[in-house]
Order: structure tokens, then sequence, then C-alpha cells
């Protein structure tokens, strides 16, 4: 048995938003096809490779081609090249001749990759058409290209190649027919699949390894790797060992200062980092464009000051993002966190929709765990080559209607600069809030300054709507005193803050009067008549916004330990 070159598959693989490289993709639904016989050659390479009108957002194409990757095989060189043709996308193979792998196929085209065996080699790629899904592979030995009967999966990856004696026995990848993605092994002559892991959660990746005519497979996920024991033969899974990860330890602030209740955290990839046209533009990211907003007393939604904290990686996707969510919030300290990634996941062509949200749903809930605000925002478009593929846009709205949705579910703030920059000036408006495309510097994957305007304004309005924190600590001060009752409770540092409401009387119920104040502190007079004070405290921010009233206080000595056991020394 021999399995192809050592692999690890990641889920969002190398076609980031900041980079100039083409790459991965997954996602398919198949059935079976009679092969497609012409010559060939090819090796790993993994783009979009799908090219369609789309006129719904103004696209005019004309034919032309795009290079998928090079390589050598058995001393030849080879290319494989997308020739599109609306709205048609083929593969080509570049050698001594050339040839078109996916003839007879209707539709886009996404290229995976290719896996290199003893004496051949093996071309994949997915077909779109007709929002169908289907994966083919091209049999370099057999000179010839099938599309295989795998029924039901919403998204499938780059798959590992199994042969035994230079004959392909089988194929393990990456699946998803669920709900969450697992691992499983698929035999094309037979037509048999057979489910490696039925996990409740996604799987993120596997290794590969031959021992004693068996699959040793080591799965990994946001919280667990497991190995498993496989026998093709026998068609049986093994569970060999489970390794659950050490709960990552989530560290609040260890000293908050009144900086903490106004700071900011942008959590991303490159358009949060400020990536525009090939450059870093910190002074028009949307994180200072937000700031400045923020402070301009003529800004309908004036806060007041305000810092943030970039966290922005250029080439994240939601996966990279899980895995550093909680050693970034240890290191650095906000009350806001502003969520916006997935960029990297919907322009890949490697794009689980299941797996991604499982990424941000992490993110969310590392950021709830130290008591974070959380505002969540779709993504904005591209208008890069990929973005005529009707199969981009599908990744870009789904992922998009899942991060609302997502939001709902664990009861965050939200927004929506999709909606946002696709509503301006229809229906080529939108394409004026993104960077210029240049040769090898930028592609328009990016929002300009203009662009980061709309994020900024957006994020700032979500920020300003939260109500102010509700007052804490609340205590009388000198419980004792018959006549005079000193009450204090926390400061509040939010930069918005406008005032303290009272509502109070001498009776429980109802608390009749009411007077504000700006002060942590306010003393109220009790009479002889009157030896009793009831009270509860609300915070009100410039724009109205009303926090919780507290729980309503007796200030009576008896109702405070502190207060009785200063009593009773009396």
């Amino acid at each position: 048995m021999k399995i192809s070159a050592k692999f690890t598959l990641e889920p969002y693989n190398k076609f980031k938003i900041c980079s100039k490289k083409l790459t991965n993709f997954r996602i398919c639904y198949l059935r079976l096809l009679s092969p497609l016989c012409r010559g060939l050659r090819s090796t790993a390479g993994l783009v979009f490779l799908l090219f369609l009108t789309m006129a719904a957002h103004g696209a005019s194409i004309t034919k032309t081609t795009a290079l998928l990757e090079k390589f050598a095989f058995q001393g030849q060189k080879y290319s494989l090249v997308a020739d599109f043709s609306p709205p048609q996308a083929n593969i080509i193979l570049q050698g001594r001749e050339n040839i078109n792998l996916s003839a007879g196929l209707d539709g886009e085209n996404i290229h995976l990759g290719t896996r290199i065996g003893s004496n051949n080699f093996y071309t994949f790629w997915l077909n779109y058409s007709n929002s169908t899904i289907r994966l083919a592979f091209y049999d370099f030995q057999r000179n010839c290209s099938r599309v295989l009967p795998l029924a039901g999966f919403s998204f499938i990856g780059l798959p590992e190649i199994i042969e035994e004696n230079n004959d392909l026995q089988g194929l393990v990848f990456l699946g998803n027919r669920s709900k969450n993605d697992d691992i499983f092994y698929y035999e094309p002559e037979k037509d048999l699949l057979t489910p490696l892991t039925a996990t409740p959660f996604s799987e993120k990746g596997f290794k590969l390894r031959e021992r004693d005519g068996q699959l040793e497979i080591e799965t990994s996920s946001l919280w667990a790797t497991y190995r498993y024991l496989f026998d093709p033969r026998l068609r049986k899974s093994v569970l060999l060992e489970e390794k659950h990860f050490r709960a990552k330890q989530k560290k609040n602030a260890n000293t908050v200062t009144p900086e903490y209740y106004n700071t900011y955290i942008g959590f991303g990839d490159s358009i949060t980092w400020g990536e525009m046209e090939g450059q870093q533009h910190l002074e028009s990211c949307y994180l200072t464009q937000m700031q400045t907003l923020l402070a301009n007393p003529d800004y309908a939604n004036y806060y007041g000051s305000s810092s943030f904290v970039n966290l922005g990686v250029p080439g994240d996707g939601t996966l990279a993002g899980a895995q550093r969510v909680d050693q970034d919030l240890n290191n650095h300290t906000g009350f806001y966190f502003l969520l916006m990634l997935g960029v990297n996941d919907a322009i890949n062509n490697n794009l689980s929709l299941d797996s991604a949200l499982e990424n941000l749903s992490y993110i969310i809930d590392a950021a709830k765990a130290r008591s974070m605000r959380v505002i969540a925002s779709t993504l904005t478009p591209s208008k890069a080559t990929f973005s005529l593929f009707s199969f981009y846009w599908k990744n870009l709205q789904g992922l998009s209607a899942g991060i609302l949705a997502l939001a709902k579910e664990k009861n965050v703030a939200s927004i929506d600069p999709l909606t946002a920059f696709m509503s301006t000036n229809p229906p080529d408006g939108w394409k004026a809030l993104l960077e210029n495309i240049i040769p090898n510097i930028s592609s328009g994957n990016h929002p300009n300054a203009e662009g980061n305007r709309v994020i900024a304004t957006l994020f700032a309005d979500a920020l300003v709507a939260f109500p102010p924190l509700p007052p804490s600590d609340i205590r009388v001060l000198n419980p004792q005193d018959h006549f005079k009752k000193n009450v204090q409770w926390s400061t509040n540092y939010e930069s918005d803050f406008s005032h303290f409401a009272i509502e109070f009387a001498y009776q429980p119920d109802p608390l009749s009067q009411r007077l504000t104040t700006s002060a942590n502190h306010f003393t109220f007079t009790l009479f002889p008549f009157l030896p009793q004070l009831y009270f509860r405290l609300q915070t009100v921010d410039r724009g109205s916004h009303a926090s919780a009233f507290s729980k309503v206080f007796p200030a009576q000595a008896i109702n405070f330990p502190q207060a009785k056991q200063l009593w009773n020394k009396r």
C-alpha cells in the first residue's frame, strides 16, 4: 500500500486575501459520469477555476486564461491553466500538447490539486453547475477524466490517494454531509464510501501513515486530536487514542483602568490590519476612522474618546483566528470585541461553511468568556477575478448570512457591511469602495479608505447603541445614622456617560421620587416620621440609552451587614 506524499490538510488553504497566490478548494455534490478520455499530466494547485457571467453584478467577461500551477513529471514540464469562456471554465494541461481535462463538463471547474503516485498522478477538481457540485479527477495512466458518484455532500476537500500495486485503491478526504466535517474513505472502482469519523464537531485536518497494510489516521479539531486505525480490506476503523486539549486559560483584565471601558479590539485579517493596494494604511483602516468618528462632537452618534487594539493578521481565515484568539485576548484587553473575519474563507476554493461558522462561534465564545461586548460583522465583496464566479458569491453570501444567524444565536450585536456595500449605487457602485487593481500589487480584495469608512460607521453605530453599564458596588456608608444616608456606588468611565438616575421613596413601593446626578454618590435626608428609605439606580448615556435598574436597596442599618456590626457595637 502506498500513500501519496505526506499530507496535512488545512481546511482553508492558501488563497489568502493578502497574497498573490492561487489555492485550494472544497465542497461537493457528486455522481458518476462516463470517462472523458484525453491525454494529460498535473500536480497540486489550488484555485477557483470558475468563470461565469455575473449579470446581477454588472460583469462583462471575455475569454481569458489564468495559470494554475507548474510541475514536472517523469522529466516533462507541465502547466495547468484555467481557460475561461463564460459561462464555461475549463482546466487545460499544457505539455507536449494542450489537453482539456474538463471537456464535456459544463459550468465552473474548480481546481483542487494533484496527487503523485508510484507511476501515476491524479488531478482533482470540482465541477459546479446548476448549483450542484461534483468531484472529478484525471487519471494520467488511463488518460481519462471521471466524475465520482458521491452524493449528499456539502463540501469535499482535496483527497489523499491510496495505491496498491500501482493501482488506485481509495481516496481519503475531508467532507461534510452532516453539518460538520468528517473523514471518509472512498473506493472509486467499487463505488463504496466508508465514514472514518463521526464527530459532533468539524475535523480541521488529518495526517495519514501506512502501518502494516492499514492506515493510521490522525485528525484534529478545535478541542481534541484523535488517532484511528483503518483496515481498508475490512473497512473497519478503530479509535486508538483521544487527546483533548487542555482548557485554555481565559484571563480577564487584572487591573481594569478607565481606558479599558473605552477600548475596542479589532479581530480579523488584512482588512482589519489596514491593507490597501499592497501596503498598510493605518490612517485609513476602519479602526482608526471609527476612533475619529466616535470622538467627533458633530457625529450623530458622538461617543467621546476611545482607543483600539489592532489584532488583524494578513492572510488569516477563521481557523487561524480560532487558534490564536485565546492567547491574543490574554495579551490584550478591551471592553469591545469587533469581529470581522472570513473573507479569506469566502474567496477560498476550499470552504466548508459549517466548519467556518464553528470557528467563528469559538472566537465569539472566547470573547464572551471575558465579558467583552461582541460585534460580529458580515464580509465585504471583492472585485478580483474570482468575483466573476457564481461559486464565490455563493460562499460570500452563505457565510455572511451564517454570521448574522450566529450573532443572533449567541445574543451578540452584528453589522452587515456586505449589504451596505452592495446597496451603494447599484449595480456597480460597490466596486468604488474597493482598492484599485494594480498588477502584482493588489487585485481589488480590500476596501479602500471610503470602503473602510462605511465599515467604521457601522461598527461605531453598533458600539454606541450598547446601553451603559449599570451602577455596581452600591453601599450605604453610614447606615447607623438615623437622619442622613450617604450612598455611594462605582464610577462610570464610559466616554458617553451622561448621568445616574435615582428612584427612591420612604416606602418600598412605589418608588415615586426621581433625581439625577453625575456624581457616584448621594446623601439622602430622613425624618423622624419617615425613618426608612428605599432606592435603586441606573446609568444613562449621552444618547439616552439606559442600563437596567439595580435591585431596590433599603438603606436601614439592619439591611446592610457591615452596618449591623457597627450598630451592635454602639
